[in-house]
């Protein structure tokens, strides 16, 4: 045999050696690159499955602390609202009462004012009356006005005196009165005594 076909063999054993070495070595490193990339997509996975729910409770969280803000907004906006109407219908009554008011002094003004032009009217009358009668009175007794005066304050004049004397004259009858009362009971006493 010749010398040169072991060799061959062996070459090709060992080529052949070599292509397996190298193609189940590359199997495996396709293999446990092929886990290693199923083990990074499950990872990654995992870590968007992770990722996802953390969103979804973010998302919830902030729709209820949405909802909740949202809430007391509301609650705040109906307690102001209501605050502003009673304070709108305080304001309005209010004013009601005030017109009524204001409407009250008006109509007393008016009634003033026709009372007042009422007045005014009755003085005039009166004192066209108060001429009418003066001039009547001066026509029927014949005298002036002054004439009339003067008679009238000497009649008052007289009147007085006369009044004034029987005032003085009852005064000293009853001083007189009195003084003998006392006289009396001064001497009675005095009697007494003695």
């Amino acid at each position: 045999m010749p010398f040169f076909i072991p060799i061959i063999v062996a070459l090709v054993s060992i080529a052949v050696t070599a292509l397996v070495t190298v193609y189940v070595r590359k199997t495996m490193i396709e293999k446990k690159v092929g886990n290693a990339e199923e083990k990074a997509r499950e990872i990654i996975d995992d870590a968007l499955k992770v990722a996802e729910r953390s969103k979804r409770e973010a998302l919830l969280e902030a729709k209820e602390e949405s909802l909740k803000t949202k809430n007391e907004l509301e609650k705040e906006t109906k307690e102001r609202r209501a605050e502003l109407q009673r304070y709108e219908r305080r304001v309005l009554s209010k004013e009601e009462t005030l017109d009524k008011k204001a409407e009250a002094l008006e109509r007393r003004e008016a009634s003033y004012a026709a009372k007042e032009e009422k007045l005014s009217k009755q003085a005039a009358e009166l004192e066209q009356l108060s001429s009418k009668r003066v001039q009547e009175l001066e026509r029927i007794s014949g005298l002036t006005s002054e004439q009339a005066k003067e008679y009238l304050l000497k009649t008052v004049e007289d009147e007085v005196k006369h009044e004034t004397a029987v005032l003085v004259k009852e005064l000293e009858s009853r001083a007189k009165e009195e003084a003998d009362k006392k006289a009396k009971e001064y001497v009675v006493t005095a009697i007494q005594k003695c």
